[in-house]
């Protein structure tokens, strides 16, 4: 039997700080000019925060072939997984998406009739357009499509984690080329094709996670210092790129090319894989600190993390609204009280929904 990955755990829940920065810091980046100081703090905030999504693709392909690889690759064992996967995946995707169709729509008042709505509907609940950070489950069901056949090759192949690293950076990149020059299709970010490293490196991590993890502990220095060094790396990197795009002044250190996009992709890439590593390592830490209070936060922030996700831009819509337009001191201080309010608000009331037998409706599981 499997043991319990406790470093994942704690991994999801920095994941999850991660998904937060995003959000509540770009009220604010929209608000401020360049010329202002608080420019490089928000920018800064919404780059790390890219890290979010790519980390819960790595730590989902992690878990599922940590889970899935010792078990008999049979029609049963398929049929349980979509199963699970169809109640408190599928069905919280229905709803929360159906939710925040209807509140779009009553927001910005943009009901015709009944058959265009539920068209309209029935197109954003197929393509997970429904509201902007809902295409990561959109995204997360087409790899579930393709679980089955990932988890064949992992079974019958031995592979290492750099040669998976490598074939799907390609894989990757070929996606990324093709789209550009050829396909050109909107929203490429909802496609799992633009993910496709992250989730498969956990996947070939899960697949031999003993040992891996029997080696980063006999190698525990050499690991620290490169995984840090590497996340720093590619950190500031992809911070100063963002800063010199926002500002207008990439041209100035960056000429113009065919091939800039791919050097955004890549600095993206970097940080989403480095940044995978650097959470798993977060989680090491938290384990060997041992300090029971930071430890139950973590676990419990985990625990709640996808009903957080979910429900979180909905009070941001309104919290946004409400933004006072006076001074700069009490437009950085509403960023702050917004950012904590909003978290322990979708913290309260994803732990009392998760007390109801039939929450998974809503918040998943």
């Amino acid at each position: 039997m499997n043991k319990q990955l406790d470093e994942v755990q704690y991994a999801r829940a920095f994941a999850m700080f991660a998904v937060l920065f995003v959000h509540f810091s770009s009220t604010g980046l929209g608000g401020v000019t360049p010329e202002s100081s608080t420019f490089y703090i928000y920018s800064a905030f919404n780059t790390l925060g890219k890290i979010g999504v790519p980390v819960f693709f790595f730590l989902s392909g992690l878990v599922l072939l940590y889970s899935y690889n010792k078990r008999p690759f049979t029609k049963e064992t398929i049929l349980q997984f979509y199963k699970k996967r169809l109640k408190y995946i599928i069905v919280p995707y229905i709803v929360i998406s159906t939710f925040y169709f209807v509140v779009s729509t009553v927001k910005y008042s943009s009901f015709t009739s009944v058959p265009a709505f539920l068209t309209d509907l029935g197109e954003a609940l197929l393509w997970g357009k429904a509201y902007t950070h809902l295409y990561f489950l959109f995204v997360l069901l087409q790899f579930y499509l393709i679980f089955p056949f990932i988890l064949y090759f992992f079974k019958k192949v031995k592979v290492r984690v750099s040669v998976v690293l490598i074939v799907s950076l390609a894989l990757q990149f070929t996606w990324f080329y093709v789209n550009k020059n050829y396909i050109q299709v909107e929203a490429r970010g909802s496609y799992f094709m633009s993910y496709l490293p992250f989730f498969l490196v956990g996947a070939a991590m899960g697949a031999n996670y003993a040992q891996l993890d029997q080696w980063w502990q006999t190698n525990r220095k050499k690991m620290t210092a490169f995984i840090v060094t590497l996340f720093a790396i590619a950190a500031v990197s992809l911070i100063v790129v963002d800063i010199w795009t926002r500002a207008g002044t990439l041209v100035n250190y960056l000429p113009s090319t065919p091939y800039r996009s791919y050097i955004f992709d890549g600095l993206w890439v970097l940080l989403g894989l480095a940044g995978s590593l650097f959470t798993l390592w977060l989680g090491k830490v938290v384990m060997a600190v041992d300090y029971a209070p930071l430890q139950h936060f973590l676990n419990r922030l985990a625990q709640l993390s996808f009903g957080i996700y979910l429900i979180h831009p909905f009070f941001l819509i309104y919290f946004r609204d409400w933004l006072p337009n006076s001074t700069p001191l009490v437009f950085h201080g509403w960023q702050l009280f917004t950012a904590f309010a909003i978290t322990g608000i979708c913290w309260v009331l994803t732990s009392w929904l998760s007390k109801w037998k039939a929450s998974w409706i809503i918040i998943g599981k």
